[in-house]
């Protein structure tokens, strides 16, 4: 389900000033740590049942419940479009994500609540930025197009102030581009401070995770510090595995292997034929004539297509 999770978290904050608790307060008592119940607070993240049940007891209320009370209708329309255009980012599917942008779009000419509506804009920023970035090759305006993008829940956002704030999901997505593009247009180092943000940031148990752990890893083999590739790429291999997500495993094992091979491994190609093997369970047939294409052309390593 689709939460207004800014007026549930002011919600929330209503309820605990009422018992004139402290964040501190119902941390102790509740056992969440401060870090989430600020960002439950502060609309950033959706909350588990279980922290839910827990911050109850707590609060002297039901919010199990309450959150229902935030539910947004369009829902299962919009979910549908956004797991289309998760499943075309993924893959590598850039050319006709302008299609998925049209059906966004449609949204915003409904009666939405105004958290869903900044929602299908900033998405559809993020998308903009994408065709910018990969299709077009200008990183000036996909930039222009991402900061608009958190600017739009974040007003006093900016690159020398982004540490200030408390990001939900799609807003740390947005930040993980900024620091693609900020790869390739002011410095790798830049990058990567912002991808470690990311990572801070994201929630673990998420398919996001995973994708910034594969970002790092690419963003150290770029600066040529194959022993980090390998750690990052590690590190979101083992949490795919820990949450049962496939999603990300082909490109992780990709990375995996080319730091192992730069690294001397000499089990380098059994990684690389677990990522040629992902990328056809997947179906990210495009994304998987990418990689092989880029282990012969770059490294001199021939991987044949796996049988599955």
């Amino acid at each position: 389900m689709y939460f207004d999770l800014e007026n549930f978290g002011i919600k929330l904050y209503f309820f605990r000033k009422r018992l004139n608790l402290t964040q501190k307060d119902v941390s102790l008592s509740s056992g969440i740590n401060v870090d989430t119940l600020r960002k439950i607070e502060n609309g950033k993240v959706i909350p588990k049942q279980e922290t839910l049940d827990l911050l109850s007891s707590v609060l002297k209320e039901d919010l199990n419940q309450v959150l229902l009370n935030y539910r947004l209708d369009h829902y299962s329309e919009f979910h549908k479009v956004k797991n289309r255009i998760e499943r075309k980012l993924e893959s590598g599917e850039f050319d006709t994500l302008d299609v998925e942008k049209t059906s966004l779009q449609k949204f915003l000419n409904s009666n939405i609540n105004t958290y869903f509506l900044n929602q299908i804009k900033q998405l559809v920023l993020l998308i903009e930025s994408v065709i910018l970035r990969i299709n077009d090759n200008d990183f000036s305006s996909s930039l222009l197009k991402l900061e608009d993008a958190l600017k739009i829940t974040t007003p006093d956002f900016s690159l020398s102030n982004y540490q200030d704030f408390v990001y939900n999901d799609m807003e740390i997505r947005i930040l993980m581009n900024i620091s693609l593009v900020l790869n390739k247009t002011i410095s790798t180092e830049k990058s990567l401070e912002l991808m470690v943000f990311c990572r801070d940031m994201a929630e673990p148990d998420e398919d996001l995770y995973q994708k910034i752990c594969y970002n790092l890893s690419y963003t150290y083999h770029r600066l040529d510090v194959h022993e980090k590739a390998l750690y990052y790429a590690d590190l979101g291999i083992n949490n795919s595995i820990q949450n049962r997500s496939l999603n990300y495993l082909n490109l992780l094992y990709f990375r995996k292997g080319i730091a192992e091979f730069l690294l001397k491994h000499s089990n380098y190609m059994d990684s690389l034929l677990k990522s040629t093997s992902f990328s056809e369970l997947l179906g990210h047939d495009d994304l998987n004539s990418m990689l092989i294409d880029s282990c012969k052309k770059f490294y001199n390593i021939n991987i044949p297509k796996s049988n599955i």
